[in-house]
């Protein structure tokens, strides 16, 4: 019997050495438990949930628009309040991906990494904001001729943010391969269609913009220039999606 034992067996009585021994028994398993969830716990997971909601948010872009055409100014408020509300609920996923990222616990990839994917992420809700808010400035008038594009580039952004979605959902599944193997090859893959829909919506961002100055003789210069800015923020959704895929393209890379 060890003295530390024998002293607390014969000064307090055996029930409170057991009382103790218990006590010291479930502490040890609740520090080893919360140790093992801080290990368990994958970031992975969020970053798909930022993805979903950032993307839910750039989808309210074609209503969005159809609303600005059809000069329904009670819908263009509606959308742009929903965007509002999307992006904060991105901020909110994206603020608590940043305070659960362990700080000192090796991760399959680096943390600065991560934080710079989550960053592209919620860029594309951030984008899709302030294009809300800067058709929201003043009533604008596009010329018919206009508006075709303006809709296919929307629509071109879109895709490209279904596809930055899926190569989102396979984050897990890639941190569970270790960014290696045929889990990485097919994220790849997937990396080259996102930067090939990204390219389209850029080719119909240049025409769009070369027709808006074509017509700058018919339009307010204020307005020419607002339009082309909002053109660019609106691109601007699509960029952060690609961006996106090539900092996990990186991560695979450095694995």
């Amino acid at each position: 019997m060890s003295k530390i034992y024998y002293k607390l067996h014969t000064s307090t009585g055996c029930g409170n050495v057991l009382t103790w021994y218990n006590f010291c028994l479930r502490k040890k398993v609740k520090t080893m438990r919360s140790i093992f969830e801080l290990f368990s716990k994958s970031p992975f997971g969020p970053t798909r949930q930022l993805m979903e909601k950032s993307i839910e948010c750039a989808q309210q872009l074609r209503p969005l628009f159809d609303a600005v055409f059809a000069d329904d100014e009670e819908e263009i408020q509606r959308v742009t309040d929903l965007i509002n509300q999307l992006e904060h609920e991105a901020d909110g996923i994206k603020n608590d991906i940043r305070n659960q990222l362990p700080k000192s616990l090796r991760m399959p990839v680096d943390r600065r990494d991560l934080l710079e994917l989550i960053h592209m992420q919620d860029s594309i809700a951030d984008s899709t904001q302030e294009a809300a808010g800067m058709l929201s400035l003043k009533k604008l008038r596009l010329p018919e001729v206009l508006k075709p594009d303006v809709i296919n580039l929307v629509d071109e952004i879109l895709v490209t943010c279904d596809v930055a979605g899926a190569i989102t959902a396979e984050m897990e599944n890639l941190a569970e391969a270790s960014f290696s193997g045929p889990e990485a090859e097919k994220v790849l893959d997937m990396i080259n269609q996102l930067d090939d829909v990204e390219t389209k919506s850029d080719v119909v961002g240049v025409r769009l913009a070369r027709q808006l100055f074509a017509l700058e003789d018919e339009m307010k210069p204020v307005d020419v220039m607002l339009w082309y800015q909002i053109f660019y923020t609106v691109g601007q959704v699509a960029n952060y999606a690609e961006r996106m895929g090539n900092r996990l393209r990186l991560l695979i890379a450095q694995a």
